[in-house]
């Protein structure tokens, strides 16, 4: 079960980092840098996605959080 606190939080952390990124940043790197799972990044990101431009993206076979003009 998907706890909307936390994902709250997490979301607030990977939009974070996102903002500070033009060209968009790979989940894997997203996973590093906030010392977050894949699942606990993929939750914030779909949580973002419901009010924000963002999407994803395959890129040098590495799924890539972007946003959407």
């Amino acid at each position: 079960m998907v706890n909307n606190k936390e994902t709250n939080s997490d979301a607030t952390a990977v939009w974070s980092v996102l903002s500070e990124s033009m060209a968009g940043i790979a989940i894997q790197e997203l996973c590093n840098q906030l010392k977050m799972t894949f699942e606990e990044v993929m939750n914030a990101v779909r949580w973002l996605a419901k009010d924000y431009n963002i999407g994803l993206q395959m890129q040098d076979e590495q799924l890539i959080v972007v946003g959407i003009e």
